[in-house]
Protein backbone atom coordinates (compact mmCIF):
# COMPACT_ATOMS: atom_id res chain seq x y z
CA UNK A 1 0.00 0.00 0.00
CA UNK A 2 1.03 3.61 -1.09
CA UNK A 3 1.92 5.09 2.00
CA UNK A 4 2.24 8.47 0.53
CA UNK A 5 -1.28 8.33 -1.14
CA UNK A 6 -2.44 7.43 2.15
CA UNK A 7 -0.51 10.51 3.73
CA UNK A 8 -2.73 12.49 1.75
CA UNK A 9 -5.64 11.64 2.86
CA UNK A 10 -5.41 12.08 6.38
CA UNK A 11 -7.39 15.32 7.78
CA UNK A 12 -4.67 16.52 9.47
CA UNK A 13 -2.24 16.89 6.47
CA UNK A 14 -4.80 17.39 4.15
CA UNK A 15 -3.95 21.15 2.86
CA UNK A 16 0.28 20.28 2.57
CA UNK A 17 2.12 20.52 -0.21
CA UNK A 18 3.50 17.41 -1.55
CA UNK A 19 6.71 18.43 -0.37
CA UNK A 20 5.77 18.65 3.05
CA UNK A 21 3.77 15.06 2.66
CA UNK A 22 7.52 13.32 1.36
CA UNK A 23 8.82 14.89 4.54
CA UNK A 24 6.64 13.38 6.74
CA UNK A 25 6.81 9.83 4.48
CA UNK A 26 10.63 9.88 5.20
CA UNK A 27 10.37 10.45 9.09
CA UNK A 28 7.67 7.92 9.67
CA UNK A 29 7.14 4.36 9.65
CA UNK A 30 3.91 3.14 8.36
CA UNK A 31 3.28 -0.70 9.50
CA UNK A 32 -0.50 -2.88 9.19
CA UNK A 33 -2.08 -3.57 12.84
CA UNK A 34 -4.22 -6.54 13.21
CA UNK A 35 -7.70 -6.20 14.27
CA UNK A 36 -7.53 -6.83 18.15
CA UNK A 37 -3.42 -5.62 18.50
CA UNK A 38 -3.41 -2.63 21.78
CA UNK A 39 -1.34 0.07 19.89
CA UNK A 40 -0.88 1.79 23.28
CA UNK A 41 -1.74 0.86 27.15
CA UNK A 42 -0.56 2.77 30.66
CA UNK A 43 2.08 0.30 31.08
CA UNK A 44 3.90 -0.04 28.00
CA UNK A 45 3.70 3.82 27.09
CA UNK A 46 5.30 5.32 24.02
CA UNK A 47 6.01 8.81 23.50
CA UNK A 48 4.55 9.26 19.48
CA UNK A 49 1.94 10.57 17.56
CA UNK A 50 0.15 8.09 15.40
CA UNK A 51 -1.94 8.78 12.29
CA UNK A 52 -4.69 6.10 11.46
CA UNK A 53 -4.81 6.30 7.94
CA UNK A 54 -7.36 3.37 7.53
CA UNK A 55 -8.99 1.70 10.13
CA UNK A 56 -10.99 1.90 13.51
CA UNK A 57 -9.40 2.28 17.04
CA UNK A 58 -11.13 2.05 20.08
CA UNK A 59 -9.35 4.73 23.18
CA UNK A 60 -10.89 3.39 26.30
CA UNK A 61 -10.16 3.20 29.99
CA UNK A 62 -10.19 0.50 32.60
CA UNK A 63 -10.57 -0.07 36.09
CA UNK A 64 -8.86 -2.17 38.84
CA UNK A 65 -11.69 -4.59 38.80
CA UNK A 66 -11.06 -5.03 34.93
CA UNK A 67 -13.99 -3.18 33.36
CA UNK A 68 -13.66 -1.26 30.50
CA UNK A 69 -14.59 2.69 29.62
CA UNK A 70 -14.60 3.47 25.80
CA UNK A 71 -13.93 7.05 25.63
CA UNK A 72 -13.76 7.37 22.00
CA UNK A 73 -13.77 5.63 18.77
CA UNK A 74 -11.53 7.18 16.11
CA UNK A 75 -11.32 6.38 11.84
CA UNK A 76 -9.40 6.78 9.17
CA UNK A 77 -7.78 10.14 9.28
CA UNK A 78 -7.49 10.53 13.34
CA UNK A 79 -4.27 11.21 14.99
CA UNK A 80 -4.03 9.62 18.49
CA UNK A 81 -1.05 9.14 20.90
CA UNK A 82 1.41 11.71 22.67
CA UNK A 83 4.68 13.17 23.33
CA UNK A 84 6.13 15.16 26.25
CA UNK A 85 5.13 18.12 24.26
CA UNK A 86 1.74 17.44 23.17
CA UNK A 87 -1.00 14.89 24.20
CA UNK A 88 -3.99 13.72 22.24
CA UNK A 89 -4.75 10.87 25.24
CA UNK A 90 -4.17 10.50 28.73
CA UNK A 91 -1.49 8.07 30.53
CA UNK A 92 -4.36 5.76 31.52
CA UNK A 93 -5.57 5.38 27.53
CA UNK A 94 -5.67 1.82 26.25
CA UNK A 95 -5.59 2.13 22.32
CA UNK A 96 -7.30 -1.09 20.52
CA UNK A 97 -7.38 -1.61 16.58
CA UNK A 98 -11.02 -2.66 16.23
CA UNK A 99 -10.78 -3.73 12.38
CA UNK A 100 -7.36 -4.24 10.36
CA UNK A 101 -5.21 -1.10 10.33
CA UNK A 102 -2.97 0.92 8.73
CA UNK A 103 -1.14 3.57 10.94
CA UNK A 104 1.73 5.93 10.30
CA UNK A 105 4.07 6.28 13.53
CA UNK A 106 6.73 9.14 14.06
CA UNK A 107 8.55 9.78 17.10
CA UNK A 108 8.62 12.28 19.46
CA UNK A 109 11.94 13.54 18.31
CA UNK A 110 11.19 13.46 14.60
CA UNK A 111 7.71 14.87 15.23
CA UNK A 112 8.47 17.95 17.26
CA UNK A 113 11.15 18.70 14.94
CA UNK A 114 8.76 18.77 12.58
CA UNK A 115 6.51 20.79 14.17
CA UNK A 116 9.07 23.64 14.83
CA UNK A 117 9.83 23.34 11.04
CA UNK A 118 6.04 23.39 10.06
CA UNK A 119 3.83 26.18 12.54
CA UNK A 120 0.79 25.73 10.72
CA UNK A 121 0.64 22.43 11.65
CA UNK A 122 0.81 22.99 15.62
CA UNK A 123 -2.08 25.02 14.76
CA UNK A 124 -4.10 22.43 13.45
CA UNK A 125 -3.28 19.97 16.55
CA UNK A 126 -4.34 23.18 18.88
CA UNK A 127 -7.54 22.43 16.60
CA UNK A 128 -7.66 18.84 17.09
CA UNK A 129 -7.47 18.94 20.80
CA UNK A 130 -10.55 22.09 20.99
CA UNK A 131 -12.55 20.04 19.09
CA UNK A 132 -11.57 16.77 21.17
CA UNK A 133 -12.54 18.36 23.89
CA UNK A 134 -15.64 20.16 22.97
CA UNK A 135 -17.00 16.58 22.43
CA UNK A 136 -15.82 14.96 25.25
CA UNK A 137 -17.52 17.96 27.45
CA UNK A 138 -20.56 17.37 25.59
CA UNK A 139 -20.94 13.92 26.01
CA UNK A 140 -20.21 14.30 29.30
CA UNK A 141 -23.09 16.78 30.07
CA UNK A 142 -25.66 13.98 27.93
CA UNK A 143 -24.51 11.11 30.24
CA UNK A 144 -24.72 13.29 33.49
CA UNK A 145 -28.34 15.00 32.51
CA UNK A 146 -29.71 12.67 30.03
CA UNK A 147 -31.49 9.49 30.57
CA UNK A 148 -30.59 6.45 28.47
CA UNK A 149 -32.38 6.81 25.46
CA UNK A 150 -31.19 10.37 24.82
CA UNK A 151 -27.72 9.18 25.29
CA UNK A 152 -27.70 6.22 22.67
CA UNK A 153 -29.37 8.50 20.07
CA UNK A 154 -26.88 11.21 20.59
CA UNK A 155 -23.73 9.00 20.87
CA UNK A 156 -25.34 7.18 17.33
CA UNK A 157 -26.02 10.53 15.69
CA UNK A 158 -22.57 11.73 16.85
CA UNK A 159 -21.05 8.35 15.10
CA UNK A 160 -23.01 8.95 11.82
CA UNK A 161 -21.62 12.06 11.33
CA UNK A 162 -18.16 11.07 11.95
CA UNK A 163 -17.93 7.67 10.27
CA UNK A 164 -21.30 7.58 7.87
CA UNK A 165 -22.85 8.23 4.02
CA UNK A 166 -25.63 9.59 3.09
CA UNK A 167 -28.84 8.10 1.66
CA UNK A 168 -31.85 10.14 1.11
CA UNK A 169 -33.08 10.10 4.83
CA UNK A 170 -30.99 7.45 6.46
CA UNK A 171 -27.46 7.95 7.35
CA UNK A 172 -24.81 4.94 8.13
CA UNK A 173 -23.04 4.32 11.33
CA UNK A 174 -19.74 2.51 9.88
CA UNK A 175 -18.46 2.00 12.69
CA UNK A 176 -18.15 -1.92 14.05
CA UNK A 177 -19.41 -1.39 17.76
CA UNK A 178 -21.44 -4.20 19.79
CA UNK A 179 -24.16 -3.43 22.22
CA UNK A 180 -21.80 -4.22 25.10
CA UNK A 181 -19.63 -0.97 23.52
CA UNK A 182 -22.10 1.18 23.00
CA UNK A 183 -23.36 0.67 26.79
CA UNK A 184 -19.34 1.45 28.02
CA UNK A 185 -19.67 4.38 26.29
CA UNK A 186 -22.79 6.22 28.08
CA UNK A 187 -22.77 4.78 31.07
CA UNK A 188 -25.41 1.84 30.69
CA UNK A 189 -25.85 -1.56 30.48
CA UNK A 190 -25.77 -4.12 27.85
CA UNK A 191 -29.44 -5.20 28.35
CA UNK A 192 -30.89 -2.11 28.25
CA UNK A 193 -28.90 -0.54 25.44
CA UNK A 194 -29.91 -3.77 23.78
CA UNK A 195 -33.82 -3.23 24.80
CA UNK A 196 -33.44 0.45 23.66
CA UNK A 197 -32.03 -0.16 20.10
CA UNK A 198 -34.44 -2.75 19.86
CA UNK A 199 -37.19 -0.53 20.48
CA UNK A 200 -35.53 2.20 17.95
CA UNK A 201 -35.61 -0.16 15.32
CA UNK A 202 -39.08 -0.74 15.50
CA UNK A 203 -39.90 2.91 15.58
CA UNK A 204 -37.89 3.69 12.46
CA UNK A 205 -35.77 5.43 13.82
CA UNK A 206 -32.72 2.85 13.35
CA UNK A 207 -32.15 -0.33 11.13
CA UNK A 208 -29.82 -2.97 10.24
CA UNK A 209 -28.35 -2.76 6.97
CA UNK A 210 -26.07 -5.64 5.55
CA UNK A 211 -22.94 -4.56 6.40
CA UNK A 212 -24.17 -1.57 8.96
CA UNK A 213 -26.55 0.23 11.06
CA UNK A 214 -28.38 3.44 9.61
CA UNK A 215 -29.78 6.07 11.45
CA UNK A 216 -32.67 8.21 10.51
CA UNK A 217 -31.62 11.47 11.21
CA UNK A 218 -34.93 13.68 10.94
CA UNK A 219 -36.43 11.17 13.65
CA UNK A 220 -33.76 10.62 15.88
CA UNK A 221 -33.35 14.70 16.52
CA UNK A 222 -37.30 14.65 16.91
CA UNK A 223 -37.10 12.20 19.50
CA UNK A 224 -33.89 13.78 21.30
CA UNK A 225 -36.70 17.20 21.40
CA UNK A 226 -39.08 15.08 22.92
CA UNK A 227 -36.81 14.00 25.79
Amino acid sequence: MDKLSLLSQINLLDELPMEELKVIDEISEMQPIKKGTIILDPINRLEAIFLLKKGQVRLYRMNAQGKQFTVDILIDGSIFGETSTLSLTDDEIYAEAMTDCYICMMGKKEFETFIEENPKIAIKFINILSARLKEIYSMSEKIALSDVKHRILYLLLNLSEKSGKRNKEWQTINVKLTHLDIANMIGSTRETTSAIISQFKKDGILKKGIRSLSIHEAKAREQLERM
